[in-house]
Parts: structure tokens; sequence; C-alpha cells
């Protein structure tokens, strides 16, 4: 689970696995659900939710709802830029106002799962787990970078750093790789 101090609210993003759509068995109704483009169609993997609290009383709520390769919310997995929350959710990467929590873009931005999301300069960089991306402000993909495997250690070894002069990845194969913030090899 993740919290926020977001101006006078607390912002809470927290796994929703077991949520099920249309149930009246439910300690809490999410007022707004956003998928990803193929979390309708087929089984949902996994379940976001987002609640904003004023005064320790929750105010709103939404569902992220996504398909792909399953992802949990952790450390990195989300994140608040100026108005803004942005939620790593199966493939996608949500982008929701605050505190109103309306949809304002999604991009599919790994074709299998999306790890973790961070700011550099005025964009994101997301790491997958099959390609590293960098999203704009605005949701569009400025470049993707993939190497000979998946951006995944079974051995708690990091795969993925950003440092002062780009990104190292370590993909599954154990291949070193080191990318400017342009995506480019260096």
């Amino acid at each position: 689970m993740n919290h926020y101090l977001y101006k006078n609210f607390i912002v809470e993003v927290l796994n929703e696995p077991t949520y099920e759509l249309g149930s009246t068995n439910k300690d809490f109704n999410y007022e707004k659900i956003f998928f990803s483009d193929d979390g309708q169609e087929y089984y949902p993997t996994s379940k976001h939710g987002i609640k904003i609290y004023r005064d320790n009383q929750v105010i709103t709520g939404s569902l992220l709802i996504g398909s792909g390769g399953a992802t949990g919310v952790y450390q990195n997995s989300s994140l608040i830029d100026d108005n803004e929350l942005l939620i790593c959710c199966c493939d996608t990467v949500f982008c929701i106002a605050l505190p109103t929590l309306d949809l304002k873009w999604k991009t599919k931005a790994d074709w299998a799962t999306c790890f973790r999301i961070f700011k550099q300069d005025n964009d994101y960089i997301v790491h997958g787990e099959t390609q590293i991306s960098k999203l704009d402000r605005g949701g569009n993909i400025k470049w993707e970078f993939g190497g000979g495997d998946i951006f995944v250690s079974l051995d708690n070894e990091e795969v993925f750093t950003i440092e002062n002069d780009g990104i190292s990845l370590i993909d599954f194969s154990k291949t070193k790789y080191k990318i400017n913030f342009d995506g480019k090899l260096v």
C-alpha cells in the first residue's frame, strides 16, 4: 500500500485482488472504475484501488483494472506529480487527476507488465518487464528500449537503476546494458 500527502488530503493506493464488480458484499464501493485497453475483454489480473481521505474520512475512490502481467502496489509503482497520480497496473500506466480521480490518460507502456515509474525531468521512465519506456506528461511514448531478455531477476538482484548519466539494466540472462535518457545504448 502507498500513502501520499496531497494538499489537505491523504491519497491511498492499494491492491484490491478480491474486489468484484457488481457485488453487494463490499465494505467500499468505488465511484469510478477504469480499465486498461484489454481489462474488460479478458480476465483481469490486477485491480488497484485509489482512495482519497480528508479528516480521516474517505471522500472518493477509483478502481483500476488491468490485464496482462499481474502487478502489485509497492514502492515506486505509483507517484504523484503536481496534480496527477501515476500508477502502473499490469501493462498500463494510468494518469489520474487529483483530487477528483478522473482519468486523464492511460498508456500501454509494456506488452507484459509495468513494474515501476519514475519522474525524470519533465517525463516519466517506466521499468517494464520486456522494455524500458519514456513517457511525456501527456502519456505519449517518446522511446522504448528492449534487451535480449526480460528485465527481471529471481535472486533479488537490482536489474534497473537510474543514475545521474542514464539507466543501468541487467536482463534475465545477466546481460548488462547502459542507456542514456534518450533510450540509446552508451
